[in-house]
């Protein structure tokens, strides 16, 4: 099987799975980014990629700024990527199945131009869905709902990156049948930290300080927790906001854009994840604190809240912008007893176990064989 994927941008959390499909002798395996990075993000790779891939030369589009309507500021970039030559590698590779991968990949002039080229070239299409519908969506996602529509429909198979990708796939017209669960995966990494000294509990926020991530509603609701520490690791436009709250409140720590290594000993040093975010199609750093051994608080609002937490069990669940409720989980979870906390860390291992780079590469390839055959079908 000789499979293209067709994603945005080199992102560390893809290169384990993109590897073990490179490895297996009954796959060949071509990922085309549309560029290498994008300029809001911080990450770099220290590694060579180990599978054959492409960056095309591309020139990048912010439309971050147009994303209005949905109740929040996006403080976040949104990118689209225009190839100068979007079909050479796939002409070159001439794969059976194309995967359409990405953020926004419905948008994507390297998507469009590859489901464009499927008649004459003859490969199937696979879009791999990473998100789930807003409450209140965007603007442009409103306008380019039937756009959207349609080009979901179009695909000969489908992969959902968990189970609310999943319910938007069949909600925006795909079939059930012919869609598989291809999670995203951590790297693996030791345990946490004991716990907190003094009975404090040592709250970590990890990502973008932007609205969108609930930095404020965080920020106020630590204020109401009487006892416990906060390390906020990320920048952003709200990083005045979060140096502010820390002028008045000396437990909470600033630290900043961290690279892995220290990221690893941010999460080594606390025992509980916050993350509140308003929208987050699914949320890795729940993955990666989990695999570290850290309780998880998180919102409804939440991709990775669906498949990874139980609410009450690993982490509690609370409702996207609610202040108080994330105030009293965080005084909640900060008393759990070591007996409930060993409880947390049986049931995190068992759905880990079923999060692996092993589990997302097979995902990927019974998709892809499921689309050729149906492509041929048709």
């Amino acid at each position: 099987m000789r499979i293209a994927v067709i994603i945005n941008m080199i992102t560390p959390y893809q290169r384990p799975v993109f590897e073990r499909l490179a490895e297996r002798d009954d796959c060949e395996l071509l990922v085309i980014y549309e560029t290498e990075r994008e300029s809001n993000r911080r990450w770099r790779e220290d590694q060579p990629l180990r599978y054959a891939h492409v960056i095309l030369d591309s020139w990048s589009l912010n439309l971050g700024r147009f994303a209005i309507g949905s109740g929040v500021k996006l403080s976040s970039d949104i990118y689209v990527h225009v190839p100068k030559r979007p079909l050479s590698p796939l002409i070159r590779f001439v794969p059976n199945a194309v995967v359409a991968a990405g953020g926004g990949m419905w948008a994507s002039p390297t998507n469009l131009a590859a489901l464009a080229g499927r008649r004459r070239h003859g490969w199937a299409f696979v879009p791999r869905w990473e998100s789930f519908a807003r409450r209140r969506p965007t603007l442009p996602r409103r306008v380019a709902e039937p756009w959207v529509r349609r080009f979901m429909r179009s695909g000969d198979a489908w992969i959902a990156i968990g189970s609310r990708s999943h319910r938007d796939l069949v909600h925006l017209g795909a079939d059930e049948r012919r869609i598989f669960v291809s999670p995203l995966v951590a790297e693996p990494a030791g345990p946490s930290g004991p716990g907190g000294a003094d009975g404090r509990t040592r709250f970590l926020f990890v990502g973008q300080l932007i609205e969108r991530k609930g930095v404020d509603v965080l920020l106020d609701a630590f204020a109401q927790v009487e006892r416990g520490e906060l390390a906020i690791a990320g920048e952003g436009p709200l990083a005045e906001r979060v140096k502010a709250a820390r002028a008045t409140d000396a437990r909470i720590e600033m630290l900043g854009h961290l690279d892995r290594a220290k990221l690893q000993d941010a999460y080594a040093g606390a025992d509980v994840l916050v993350l509140p975010s308003l929208y987050d199609v699914w949320g890795l750093v729940v993955n990666e604190a989990l695999a570290r051994g850290l309780l998880i608080i998180t919102t409804d609002q939440v991709g990775a809240a669906d498949d990874l937490v139980e609410h009450g069990v690993n982490g509690v669940i609370v409702p996207a912008g609610s202040v108080s409720a994330l105030a009293d989980a965080m005084r909640v979870v900060g008393e759990w007893s070591s007996e409930r906390r060993a409880a947390a860390q049986a049931l995190t291992s068992e759905r880990l176990a079923r999060t692996t780079a092993e589990n997302s590469a097979q995902s990927i390839l019974e998709a892809c064989c499921c689309a050729v055959d149906h492509r041929s079908r048709a």
